[in-house]
C-alpha cells in the first residue's frame, strides 16, 4: 500500500519535471561551463605543473566543473519544491498524499534523480571537450574517469534533493534561490576562512564538515591522489577546498548525506506545520 502511494507520488513528479523548462534550464550553463573548462583547462589544473604532458589533466578539469554543477542541482531543488508556494500549486500537491513528509521524499528523490543526470550529462560533455582540447596531455584511465563521474553525480544527486528540501522550509522561491547561491559561492569561503584561522585546530578541522566543502573535498579527492600523488594528494585537496585535514572522498560524502537529511528533517518539521490555505 505505502509502496503503491510512494510509486504515484514519484510518478506525479516525474511528469512536473517533464512538463516544465526549469530541468534543461539549468542544464543548458552547466553544458556550455563544461565545455569551456575542459577545452582550455580548469582552476584545478592550472595548479599542477603538466610534465611533458605526461599527467591526464582532464580528470582535474572534469572533477572542476563537476564540483560547480553541484550548485546548478542545488538551485534546481530549490526552485522544484519553492516554486511550487509561489505557483500556489502546493496545496494540490499535498492532496496527492495523506503525509506531507511522502510527499517532500518524492520530491526529494526525483531531484536527487535529476542531479544525478546533470553530473552524468555534464560529465559526457566534458570528456568529449577535454578530448578535443587538451590532446596534449596524458588520457585519464577509464576506472579514474568513471570513479569522479560516479562521485560527482553522487554529489549532484545530495545537494539536488537538500535543495529541494530547503525549498519546503524556506518556503520562497526567490529567498531560497539567493540564500544558497550566496551560501555556496560566498557564505562558505567566508566561515571557513574563518576557521581557518582560529588558533584551535579542532575549529580548523571543522572547515571540512561543512556541507559545500564536503561536496568538493568527494570530487576532488581521487583526482588529486592520481595527479599529484597520495602523499601530497590530501593536501592539493586541502588547497583546492581551503579545508584543514579532509576525509577521504566516502567520508566526505557521508557527511553531505548527513547534512541533506537534517535540511530534510528540518523540512518535515516546518514543511507539516505550514499553512497552505
Amino acid at each position: 500500500m505505502a509502496g503503491g502511494l510512494m510509486g504515484r507520488l514519484l510518478r506525479a513528479e516525474l511528469r512536473k519535471v517533464s512538463s516544465t523548462k526549469l530541468w534543461w534550464g539549468l542544464l543548458v550553463p552547466a553544458v556550455v561551463l563544461s565545455i569551456i573548462i575542459n577545452v582550455f583547462g580548469g582552476l584545478f589544473t592550472a595548479a599542477i605543473p603538466d610534465d611533458g604532458g605526461r599527467l591526464p589533466l582532464l580528470l582535474g578539469s572534469l572533477a572542476y566543473t563537476l564540483g560547480l554543477t553541484a550548485v546548478f542541482a542545488a538551485c534546481y531543488g530549490v526552485v522544484a519544491t519553492a516554486g511550487e508556494f509561489r505557483h500556489r500549486t502546493v496545496t494540490t500537491t499535498y492532496l496527492l498524499g495523506p503525509r506531507r513528509w511522502q510527499v517532500q521524499l518524492a520530491a526529494m528523490g526525483v531531484s536527487a534523480v535529476v542531479g544525478a543526470g546533470y553530473g552524468a550529462v555534464v560529465a559526457l560533455v566534458g570528456v568529449l571537450a577535454g578530448v578535443a582540447g587538451q590532446a596534449g596531455s596524458a588520457f585519464p584511465s577509464v576506472g579514474a574517469l568513471v570513479a569522479v563521474t560516479a562521485i560527482g553525480m553522487v554529489v549532484s544527486a545530495l545537494w539536488a534533493a537538500l535543495g529541494a528540501a530547503l525549498g519546503v522550509v524556506v518556503g520562497n522561491q526567490v529567498g531560497g534561490l539567493v540564500g544558497v547561491l550566496v551560501y555556496l559561492l560566498l557564505g562558505e569561503l567566508l566561515i571557513s576562512a574563518l576557521l581557518n584561522s582560529a588558533a584551535s585546530v579542532t575549529l580548523q578541522r571543522l572547515t571540512s564538515y561543512l556541507p559545500g566543502n564536503a561536496g568538493d573535498i568527494a570530487i576532488y579527492d581521487i583526482p588529486a591522489r592520481v595527479l599529484a600523488g597520495p602523499q601530497i594528494g590530501s593536501r592539493l585537496v586541502e588547497t583546492l577546498a581551503g579545508v584543514t585535514a579532509p576525509p577521504p572522498w566516502w567520508g566526505a560524502l557521508l557527511v553531505l548525506a548527513v547534512w541533506t537529511a537534517a535540511v530534510g528533517a528540518t523540512g518535515w518539521v516546518v514543511g507539516s506545520r505550514r499553512d497552505v490555505t
